[in-house]
């Protein structure tokens, strides 16, 4: 494996040690992983802002959250929707359904990560609430150690899963990139569904989130679009 990841999963542990010790009632909720699934040349690289914090837990449970600011060395581990699929994850589900024409194997070949932050949280604003906590120079940091690493990864797909990353995924990577969207009808007016745009030479395809309502139509367009992209991956070879 890459000493790359190596190098940034210890420079990762290292920030998270030194973080939760200056944030001591508010710790950082770390999972242990600031990428899933096959690292090197992905399918697709599904991206978030960043990774919400699992409703199994409490918040508040401020010793929950400290024995989740996990500091591991780096290994290569399935994409976790494979396991959030077995559990029985809705969102997860209709990734597979939508994105990956049912079948889940497909995943095997992806990975997921998210770029502006690897720090659970309910929502942004509690962690960016969190980072103001720090120093400066930590919280410069921390926007350069989630730097999305597009050249070491070569991912053949960029998957921004909601409209929201996609626009902050826009604004740090491909500002000024030409983006064609497309709207169907939902609840009485026009709502966009899909868009597409490249950066760094990849593909880049922003969709409603699945964890919102998607009409029957919104849904089996965007069925037919992965459909078309898998047939050419499969006909391409690397």
């Amino acid at each position: 494996m890459s000493d790359y990841f190596e190098d940034k999963q210890r420079r990762i542990n290292e920030f998270v040690a030194r973080a939760n010790l200056i944030l001591g009632n508010d710790p950082l909720c770390y999972t242990g992983h600031f990428i899933t699934g096959q690292v090197k040349r992905p399918d697709m690289l599904f991206v978030s802002i960043n990774p919400g914090h699992s409703n199994r837990e409490d918040w508040g449970d401020i010793e929950a959250r400290r024995a989740q600011a996990v500091v591991k060395d780096f290994e290569a581990v399935p994409c976790k929707y494979i396991k959030d699929v077995e559990r029985g994850s809705r969102y997860a589900n209709r990734i597979v359904e939508v994105i990956c024409e049912g079948e889940i194997s497909r995943l095997q070949h992806c990975a997921e990560t998210s770029f502006v932050s690897y720090f659970a949280a309910p929502k942004e604003q509690v962690l960016q609430a969190q980072l103001t906590g720090l120093p400066l120079e930590m919280q410069q940091e921390h926007q350069a150690l989630t730097q999305l690493d597009i050249e070491q990864i070569k991912p053949k797909h960029i998957i921004c899963m909601g409209w929201r990353a996609f626009d902050r995924f826009l604004e740090q990577y491909g500002e000024g990139q030409e983006v064609t969207v497309k709207q169907l009808p939902l609840m009485g007016k026009m709502e966009p569904y899909y868009a597409y745009t490249e950066v760094a030479g990849v593909p880049v395809h922003g969709l409603r989130h699945l964890c919102t309502k998607l009409t029957q139509q919104m849904r089996t367009e965007l069925e037919q679009r992965f459909s078309e992209i898998w047939s050419q991956m499969n006909s391409t070879p690397d």
